[in-house]
């Protein structure tokens, strides 16, 4: 119960709203209690024909002076309406206002649950899968709706209804209460032992719908190497099998929901049975119909109650994911006195870098170099030497085991992610565009430049050409991953955002390795003018990109084994000449 006492947390700042609700639901429930009273007026009436006589109830006389209350049985319809559009409209505000809570109970929650995702480090990204992250944002989080809403109004309405038909029950039927009461802890039998095996199904049931959100994402955004390899059928297949399960787990919830309330009926039915059974024999027509009335107004709320236990008992399988997510802690720590990053950087060091992605296999071990402000140094090296991963460290997308990263002889954990961050730009062989207009992807990293500092920057990236030729040019929307341009339209575009940001450091990743020959060229010109006055890293499989760059460093199996320029080090023995020989 933990969890779900977390997730009435949500409900907390509405105490307004709750409060109204929790009035309305008050004055419903002492409504629902007094219907067995009105099954006695209309049960007297029709005994009496014509006029309602009350005479032979239990201390009514200490209210009527001893004598009989009369009035016609006419007014029993116009009762009935009054009675039932009074219930009706604190019914309605209590759902309302209760609902109304629950919805943004829910939207705090999931807006919670997305900020957190959207803080955590690239490795909890690394290791995790994006269809089963918008299945808990979506389908875990909408399931816990009904169990904040629904069941904060049952447990506080229903117990009161039950509260107020108790002096009914004993008002009515005397003695006879007592076989009301004695049944309640009999029906309850059933909702505890399904009550955990229904959180266990629920938990289930939602990692499957989290697997079928996976493939659905998988197939979608892979859709043409699906339709290349021939491969549609099995992807059907794929889906097809996992929703079965889901419909089996399915089958299995509502089992154990749906057998909750018929039980619940047949050991009400019992304790029915003896209070009708004695009842008949020794209380008036109307007395009886009335306590009758207030016995299965008993029945009603537990059954109810009854659901309320399913949907804590699903709503406890959805949170538990979601607060699985919540509680995961980022690697990368900000500090309590981080300071803001100010001023030009001069240098950027590497000391005795160690890191591993998972313990026993060292990615970079004993990287040790300097660079200069405005220097040029480019990273190369076979496949899975660690040229990524070492670039990575700088905006502290990962922190090493062991070692420092320093700028202007600081290391960088003293300073603030953000304002580091500010101080770097990023152009990455996968180039991610949104799904928006070019002037919204230009203006991604500084959305309040002006649109003479957009045009600028796509001029300088040689994209204001192609841009012009658009059908509604900067406000023409590029699709999802910018599908709707080519891949050198797509870097250009990247880099023109990059040129926007206009950083100290910039950090090039593969950036012109999938282009042709064509886009390589007016890409590389585009660089050209995005790497003018910065600290520029370089990351390439083409060394003919990397020939003009002060130094290069070529990366082994995580170290550093060769340091020079391309001329020095074409020159020599080793790593680089074998790899420039191979191209």
């Amino acid at each position: 119960m933990d969890i779900y006492r977390r997730l009435l947390q949500y409900i907390v700042p509405h105490k307004f709203r709750l409060g109204m609700a929790c009035l309305c639901m008050l004055f419903c429930s002492l409504f629902s209690a007094l219907v067995s009273a009105v099954l006695y007026v209309i049960f007297n009436g029709f005994i009496n024909q014509g006029q309602v006589t009350i005479k032979d109830l239990p201390y009514i006389s200490y209210f009527t002076g001893g004598s009989s209350v009369t009035f016609s049985a006419m007014l029993i319809p116009f009762l009935v309406v009054g009675f039932f559009l009074f219930r009706g409209i604190f019914e309605f505000f209590s759902n309302y206002l209760m609902s109304n809570v629950g919805l943004r109970a829910v939207m705090q929650l999931r807006n919670d649950l997305y900020k957190h995702i959207a803080r955590l480090d690239l490795d909890f990204y690394s290791k995790g899968r994006t269809g089963d992250l918008i299945s808990r944002i979506m389908n875990d989080v909408s399931y816990i709706q009904a169990s904040i809403t629904d069941v904060v109004v049952d447990l506080f309405k229903q117990p009161l209804t039950i509260l107020f038909n108790i002096p009914m029950a004993f008002y009515f039927g005397g003695k006879f209460g007592f076989i009301s009461i004695a049944v309640f802890p009999i029906v309850t039998i059933p909702i505890i032992i399904l009550g955990k095996r229904l959180r266990r199904v629920t938990r289930q049931m939602q990692e499957k719908f989290s697997d079928i959100t996976s493939i659905l994402e998988e197939s979608f955004t892979g859709a043409r190497i699906v339709k290349a390899f021939n491969m549609e059928g099995q992807e059907i297949s794929k889906f097809e099998a996992v929703n079965m399960r889901v419909f089996n787990y399915f089958k299995k919830m509502l089992k154990v929901t749906i057998v909750q309330r018929p039980l619940i009926e047949v050991f009400g039915a019992f304790g029915a049975a003896f209070a009708i059974w004695f009842g008949m024999k020794t209380l008036p027509a109307d007395r009886f119909v009335a306590f009758i009335g207030s016995m299965f107004m008993f029945y009603e709320p537990i059954k109810k109650l009854s659901k309320v236990n399913s949907s804590i008992q699903q709503s406890i399988g959805a949170g538990s994911r979601i607060f699985e997510i919540i509680d995961i802690q980022s690697a990368i720590k900000e500090r309590r006195d981080a300071v803001h990053f100010q001023g030009p950087v001069r240098t950027v060091a590497f000391h005795n870098i160690e890191f591993h992605y998972s313990e026993g296999k060292d990615i970079l071990k004993g990287i040790n170099f300097n660079v200069r402000s405005g220097e040029v140094v480019a990273i190369v090296g076979p496949s899975g030497a660690g040229k990524t991963t070492l670039v990575n460290l700088i905006p502290r997308f990962y922190d090493p085991q062991k070692g420092s990263i320093s700028i202007n002889g600081r290391d960088i954990r003293e300073f603030s992610v953000k304002s580091l961050r500010d101080q770097i730009g990023l152009v990455t062989q996968e180039t991610i565009l949104f799904n928006d207009s070019v002037h919204g992807n230009i203006a991604y990293g500084k959305p309040e430049a002006s649109m003479e500092e957009i045009r600028r920057a796509a001029e300088m990236a040689y994209a204001d050409t192609f841009i012009r030729e658009l059908p509604e040019q900067y406000e023409t929307n590029i699709g999802e991953k910018g599908n709707l341009l080519s891949g050198g339209q797509k870097q250009r575009i990247s880099i023109a955002r990059a040129i926007l940001k206009n950083p100290p450091i910039l950090i090039l990743d593969e950036a012109t390795s999938q282009l042709d020959t064509e886009s390589e060229r007016e890409v590389q010109t585009a660089l050209e003018n995005l790497m003018q006055g910065k600290t520029v890293f370089v990351i390439a499989h083409r060394l003919s990109t990397v020939q003009k760059a002060d130094r290069i460093l070529v990366l082994e199996d995580g170290g550093i084994v060769q340091e020079g320029t391309h001329d020095f080090l074409r020159g020599k023995e080793g790593v680089y000449k074998r790899l420039y020989e191979l191209q």
